[in-house]
């Protein structure tokens, strides 16, 4: 199984120490999971617990660079978000925490632990866009301002969701105070 000098080669064997939010009983059975059978899914009740587990196993992918997974357990995680939006949001009457309500602070700072430009990092950014431009109490003040990470990839995504912009929208300069357009080119 293992090979080198090291001594795991020479035992065969691999001792992991538990680790909050990256190695668990649950991540390393759900890992093994998806090595023998390639999907991801959870035994465990309610949305948001199941959002938790899959960020966990994308830490401890991360952790071991077990890349393929990565795109794998961001579409599980957005699948959970889709499935789960609040009731009247279908007539796009949305709750600024749509996408988010499932998450939890604790996700977004242990997501944000993820390499840059993990698709899960990415994915909990995209869902934060939402509430961030419609509310100023959105969901994830205190990471938005606490956890640069998280900040730099939820500002890259507002970016992009501003570049879908028909033609165009007006803002007020916060330095000037006058009005200026955003025109999409």
């Amino acid at each position: 199984m293992f090979e080198g000098g090291f001594r795991e080669a020479q035992e065969q064997a691999v001792n992991l120490k538990e680790m909050e939010g990256v190695v668990s009983r649950r991540s390393l059975e759900t890992l093994f999971q998806w090595l023998y059978l390639g999907c991801v899914k959870f035994d465990i009740e309610g949305p948001s617990k199941r959002i938790s587990a899959a960020i966990e196993l994308a830490r401890l992918a991360d952790k071991y660079d077990i890349t393929k997974l990565e795109s794998q357990t961001a579409e599980y995680i957005k699948e959970i978000i889709i499935a789960n939006i609040p009731p009247g949001d279908k007539e796009k009457l949305t709750p600024s925490n749509s996408n988010t309500h499932l998450l939890e602070e604790e996700d977004i700072i242990s997501a944000s632990l993820l390499r840059d430009g993990h698709p899960v990092r990415h994915l909990l950014a995209a869902a934060s866009v939402k509430g961030y431009l419609q509310s100023k109490d959105h969901h994830f003040p205190n990471p938005a301002q606490e956890c640069p990470k998280f900040a730099a990839d939820l500002l890259h995504e507002v970016r992009l969701a501003l570049n879908t912009l028909r033609p165009r929208a007006a803002f007020t300069d916060p330095i000037g105070g006058e009005q200026w357009f955003v025109e999409k080119v």
